[in-house]
């Protein structure tokens, strides 16, 4: 799914932003502030939802929607506002919904799965890595399950390591620090692997995680990731990292500190 988010106001955009990002995990959407700079942007013909603040200088909410409803039948306007008085205009104009301030993801969500014109899912991404704040991840828009929190961080440190190869001894050396060298983190190692190999399996994602003798890695193909969309400059990724990357794990931090240089 593709989005825009357009407000001409910094806090109202960003918790706008906030807030489609918890209720569509994995969506595409790129922020704005003028509503010129959408018009002018190479990718407004292919968006499937535009979330539009109304009273803005320069060009209305309603304009702006005119705009994008010419250049794209099928895009769906959910007008974001503090007033109720433009609601009669938004059905004028057949908008897709209407979220009233302050917006939660309760509120998107409720809107993304009564769109006037649904968007068809990508049936070859079914998994999506969420990286920046807490780690996560998302097989067909819902939570993935980790029977232990320890199988959960090792898909995550398999996630930060981009398809390399990594050896059992570099992992048990970061998730275990100082305990590496005990007798039980062989085999414990041996029972997450086994584990996050049985998740996936279970899904249907046969092909993400990769074991060779000794080692793991994933296939960063067969999965989507606001992490490596990052790196590849996609703006969605960009407006949503917010200076947090997995932050419930300390060994992170070096990844995060490359991530701040790069940004």
């Amino acid at each position: 799914m593709r989005a825009i988010a357009v407000d001409d106001k910094k806090m109202p955009l960003e918790a706008l932003v906030e807030a489609i990002q918890e209720a569509e995990p994995g969506i595409e959407l790129t922020s704005f502030r003028n509503p010129l700079d959408v018009l002018a942007w190479d990718g407004v013909g292919d968006v499937d939802v535009a979330f539009v603040d109304i009273d803005m200088p320069v060009m209305s909410g309603i304009q702006l929607a005119q705009e994008l409803m010419m250049r794209n039948a099928k895009v769906n306007v959910i007008f974001a506002t503090g007033y109720h008085e433009f609601a009669g205009d938004a059905m004028m104009m057949h908008a897709s919904g209407y979220l009233m301030k302050p917006i939660t993801a309760e509120k998107v969500r409720h809107e993304l799965d009564d769109l006037r014109h649904p968007v068809e899912a990508n049936p070859t991404k079914r998994l999506f890595v969420k990286c920046f704040g807490n780690f996560e991840a998302f097989v067909d828009g819902k939570p993935l399950d980790f029977s232990r929190s320890r199988t959960r961080e090792l898909f995550a440190y398999l996630i930060d390591r981009r398809g390399s190869i990594v050896s059992n001894s570099e992992i048990e050396a970061v998730l275990w620090e100082d305990e590496a060298t005990e007798s039980g983190v062989h085999s414990y190692l041996r029972t997450l692997t086994s584990d996050l190999r049985r998740s996936l399996e279970s899904l249907g994602l046969d092909n993400v995680l990769i074991k060779r003798r000794g080692a793991l890695g994933v296939d960063p193909t067969s999965f989507d990731c606001d992490f490596y969309q990052f790196l590849e400059g996609v703006p969605s990724a960009v407006n949503a990292y917010h200076g947090e990357y997995m932050s419930q794990y300390s060994w992170a931090e070096m990844t995060l500190a490359q991530l701040e240089m790069r940004r």
